[in-house]
């Protein structure tokens, strides 16, 4: 069977969950942790095609269903610090004045 161009194009078959996971398996947690924000920062920019949308959107899926990742970080990962947190110098946390002792 003959496909035209637009037929192979919309006729994907790869399994790209089962590519993901055959990636992620052999990567320690730091790994998968940085793999996840390189991921979430490449989907954010939207200079790549339809196949690698996918496959990103596929290893975001797999990280984010393994159990030994934390999903507080990975919510970190994916939406930033927040304003707060982006503004604040350290001197904002202290709370006593530091006074010269007579």
């Amino acid at each position: 069977m003959t496909y035209t161009r637009r037929e192979a194009r919309d006729n994907d078959e790869r399994n790209y969950i089962g590519d993901a996971r055959s990636l992620v398996k052999d990567l320690d947690k730091g790994q998968k942790y940085e793999l996840y924000e390189i991921v979430c920062g490449k989907l954010r920019s939207h200079s790549h095609g339809v196949k690698r949308t996918k496959e990103f959107e596929a290893i975001k899926k797999v990280l984010e269903s393994d159990k030994s990742l934390e999903k507080t970080r990975l919510k970190k990962c994916r939406e930033g610090r927040s304003a707060m947190a982006e503004e604040s110098t350290p001197r904002d946390g202290q709370t006593t004045v530091n006074r010269k002792k007579v």
